[in-house]
């Protein structure tokens, strides 16, 4: 999980670039792709016909949406991967929660029966961790399911496609999947997910979906009438103006974020479960969003062998938790001490009847320099300096 981890800790302009074991190359030409991804032809179709993967539509700044193929893509990794991290990269419990609706369902899935080969390759393989983030690439389902088809039939080769358009998705999954072994893994887990979606996920989404929808339209309220309003300056000033949120059933405390400018970035959080959780969603997206700082504030006081030690993969990450409170408290002061409630519960730490933010200074900790860079950062983004 170390190289997902190191997705997150490169700086604003390489926010997802791999660490140094990963060849950095090809995930700065993945992000270099989301440009080509708003005019890349459709995956569903001829390839003489593609129609643009996500157009770019007017609308509400940052609107909160679901993605049921995110969801799905997600849910696959949640089922294979080992995590170890302090903040889970999956809703705590979420594979146990999965197991026990099964389970009531009476069902066993394509995707069960590969999960232990699947798994192992992740284990011997776990750059193909950074693979998560494919699916915020695509629109639809069909997209995605298209795009690995074309990849496939192709070995992954972008000349052996018919047009401009097939052979830049081609090219966008050579970089998650460079060896004939990962496109092999990638057939096999596409294959896997759609018995996954057939037998069980479609319907389960659609339940959870239904049983949500209270909390996601009290939190879709709250954000754009006052959480997100009061963050727009800041996010103006460190790029990340306007984009896709959309709330997934699979993540936690850690989101997945594509940060493509000022219009096509796509961010994944946490769903609420009720009304009254609503403000998970301003959390975890405060989480993303404060990587703008982080990485900088790490970068910035960080020596180039404390690099190459692992010092900035670790401290980023901590950046996160930290400077998503420090963006909380300016959004909201009172609702400072409950994020920092939150953060601690998804790292399993104790939570304190007070004192929330200092416990989570001890269970979370950065250099006071590090903390204070972020929050000259902060209140100049706010200020529009």
């Amino acid at each position: 999980m170390e190289v997902l981890r190191h997705l997150r800790t490169e700086g604003v302009r390489r926010r997802h670039g791999l660490a140094a074991r990963v060849a950095a190359g090809p995930r700065l030409a993945l992000l270099a792709l989301v440009a080509i991804a708003l005019t890349l032809g459709g995956c569903a179709g001829t390839q003489a016909t593609a129609a643009p993967l996500r157009p770019v539509a007017r609308g509400p700044q940052w609107p909160v949406k679901t993605r049921e193929h995110v969801d799905l893509w997600l849910h696959g990794f949640a089922l294979l991967s080992a995590d170890s991290s302090t903040v889970p990269l999956f809703a705590r419990d979420y594979r146990d929660h999965v197991t026990i609706e099964k389970n009531k369902r009476g069902v066993y899935t394509a995707f069960d029966s590969s999960r232990a080969a699947l798994a192992a390759t992740l284990r011997n393989r776990p750059v193909l961790e950074g693979a998560q983030f494919v699916a915020l690439y695509f629109g639809t389902w069909e997209e995605l399911r298209q795009a690995v088809d074309y990849f496939v039939q192709a070995e992954g080769d972008p000349s052996k496609a018919k047009n401009r358009q097939v052979q830049g998705i081609i090219a966008f999954l050579a970089q998650q999947f460079p060896r004939k072994e990962d496109r092999e893994f990638a057939q096999r887990f596409m294959t896997a997910l759609e018995g996954e979606r057939a037998a069980f996920h479609h319907q389960w989404w659609l339940d959870e979906q239904r049983a949500r929808t209270a909390a996601l339209a009290a939190s879709d309220s709250l954000w754009q009438s006052k959480w997100r309003p009061a963050l727009q300056t800041y996010l103006n000033h460190t790029q990340q103006g306007n984009g896709d949120l959309i709330v997934s059933l699979v993540l936690g405390g850690e989101g997945r974020a594509v940060p493509a400018g000022d219009n096509a970035s796509q961010y994944a959080v946490a769903w609420p479960t009720t009304p009254d959780s609503a403000e998970v969603l301003l959390f975890s997206f405060a989480h993303e969003a404060a990587g703008a700082v982080a990485n900088v504030a790490v970068n910035d006081n960080l020596t180039p062998a404390q690099q190459r030690d692992g010092a900035g993969a670790k401290l980023s990450a901590t950046g996160l938790v930290r400077g998503g409170a420090l963006l909380v408290e300016r959004v909201d002061p009172a609702l400072g001490e409950r994020y920092a409630r939150w953060y601690l519960q998804q790292a399993g730490k104790p939570v304190p009847a007070s004192g929330a933010l200092a416990a989570l200074a001890i269970a979370f900790p950065m250099p006071d320099e590090m903390i204070a860079s972020m929050k000259r950062q902060i209140e100049l983004a706010f200020v529009g300096i």
